[in-house]
């Protein structure tokens, strides 16, 4: 009896064993069966984490660490998603292409499915993977308690925007301020100067001051413009600490308006000899950074074979890099504007398209805005662009004036890059992911607009059905940009566009995404 108790009580054990078995292999081949219904599940979930993080990023100023650390592992999550996705995707693809090879037909024992056994076990430890994940990130949003008011919102969205004009970058200063500087600069280019070999006029001040903006303004002066012809007007952008070589080369692609190929020096110096001798020309060269004596006296014998009248204007931050030059005919620095100009320019931008006459209320916060920007009329134009997306409404400049004053509070912190930062927080969500991807690349790469475009493709930035919409799309939210000054379109680039990080920007798309 003893021994028929214990057969029946292993048979017991084993029959329990066998149906766990069982239960494991039915729920895998389960699983492995529907894993394209969990990759769609995931799908879904993913489309839900992309709206969570979108809200999020509208809400300004969350200040708890712990829950910036819960929207990057969420954020993380949904890139990880969207990488499974992409794979499965290739997967049924590549499989379907086999299977029409004709010297491959042999039929799956799965009907009607593009996926093998070995790529189903892969899908499906990923799938779990990201579900495991998807728990502890649930867990752990109960354990932050969050509230719907969490966080400041930014701006909501607009239903129509108003239209920004194209090209804005270049086509659209508002010149305040700098009407003495300009005589001067003009009247020493069209100069004689008799005597001097290539008379230099430098313009020199701390980053934003509007040097660049002064140069295009005399750059384009009728006057300057009638004593050295359109043919005879250079300007170029040098990249940060560039050698005599990179520098030589770009002058020659500005006078030739051709790509140079040409990777000597010796044979870079005599050929621009050659473009410039017998010509009274004026080149501008923007952002001047080399501060060494053996730069200028490398780069000046070629400059030198112009005609009689040739000028060469100079835009820099470091008042040292005007005195190693010689033959130095005026040098101008470049103070902050007045509290008073600084909001003129606010008001241009923030006011552009309809009257300030009845917004008395508005006039007196945007006096306060122009007030806070330090002279500077980079923060000035960044700030007004900002206010003019706001349709007018009293307690989002109320909100934009907090903010500046908010990081006012602080002297040591640089005007520009907060004026700059906060024009990003304000950016829509999917604006702030175009920029961030294009902040990770060197500040002096200089992009294609159509290959920038299919950058933010590749990267899956943007959504939409038809590659011609998609395009037409990300062209938008390209001029968007340009618009709210968040790049810099190159100004000779033979019809095509350029959008050029500039320094400060770069900086600024650094210091919002480690943040």
């Amino acid at each position: 009896m003893d021994l028929l108790k214990k057969i029946s009580s292993a048979l017991g054990c084993w029959e329990k064993i066998g149906g766990a078995v069982l239960d494991t292999v039915y729920s895998t081949g389960l699983r492995l069966w529907n894993v394209e219904e969990e990759a769609e599940k995931l799908r879904r979930t993913e489309k839900r984490i992309r709206a969570v993080l979108t809200d999020a990023e509208q809400r300004r100023f969350i200040d708890d660490d712990f829950v910036k650390l819960w929207l990057q592992e969420l954020r993380a999550t949904a890139f990880d998603v969207d990488a499974l996705l992409d794979r499965l995707t290739t997967m049924a693809a590549v499989s379907r292409m086999a299977a029409a090879e004709t010297s491959r037909k042999r039929k799956r024992l799965w009907l009607n499915i593009d996926l093998g056994l070995r790529q189903r076990w892969e899908l499906d430890a990923w799938i779990a993977r990201i579900n495991e994940r998807l728990d502890e990130i649930e867990k752990g949003k109960r354990n932050l308690r969050l509230r719907p008011g969490d966080g400041r919102r930014t701006t909501p969205p607009l239903q129509q925007r108003q239209r920004f004009p194209e090209a804005a970058a270049h086509g659209d200063e508002r010149h305040v301020g700098r009407a003495d500087q300009k005589k001067k600069i003009i009247r020493a280019l069209v100069s004689e100067s008799a005597g001097l070999d290539l008379p230099v006029i430098s313009i020199w001040g701390t980053a934003g001051i509007g040097k660049t903006a002064l140069a295009r303004l005399v750059y384009s002066d009728p006057e300057v413009e009638k004593f050295f012809t359109d043919s005879n007007r250079f300007w170029v952008w040098l990249p940060d600490r560039c050698d005599v070589r990179v520098a030589t080369k770009t002058i020659i692609e500005a006078v030739t308006r051709q790509k140079c190929e040409l990777l000597s020096l010796d044979i870079l110096q005599q050929r621009l000899r050659e473009h410039l001798r017998k010509r009274r020309f004026l080149l501008v060269i923007d952002n001047l950074w080399a501060e060494g004596f053996q730069f200028w006296e490398s780069l000046r014998p070629s400059l030198i074979a112009g005609e009689e009248g040739s000028k060469l204007l100079i835009t820099t931050r470091h008042e040292r890099v005007s005195r190693m030059m010689s033959n130095i005919l005026n040098s101008i620095q470049l103070e902050g504007l007045k509290d008073d100009e600084c909001w003129e320019i606010v008001k241009a931008y923030a006011f552009s398209g309809w009257s300030s006459n009845d917004h008395h209320d508005l006039e007196l916060i945007g006096q306060r805005v122009g007030a806070n920007c330090r002279g500077s009329p980079l923060a000035a134009k960044s700030l007004g662009v900002l206010l003019s997306d706001t349709n007018g409404q009293r307690e989002q400049w109320e909100s934009i004036l907090s903010d500046m004053q908010i990081l006012e509070g602080n002297r040591n912190t640089d005007i520009i890059l907060a004026s700059l930062q906060i024009s990003y927080q304000h950016l829509p969500y999917h604006l702030k992911q175009c920029f961030a991807l294009c902040s990770m690349y060197p500040p002096s790469l200089e992009f294609d607009k159509d290959e920038l475009v299919r950058l933010w493709m590749a990267d899956g930035l943007i959504k939409s059905n038809g590659r011609k919409r998609v395009e037409m799309e990300a062209g938008r939210w390209f001029d968007e940009l340009l618009w709210r000054f968040l790049s810099i379109l190159s100004w000779f680039a033979m019809q095509l566009y350029y959008a050029q990080m500039m320094s400060l920007l770069h900086s600024t798309g650094f210091i919002t995404i480690k943040s």
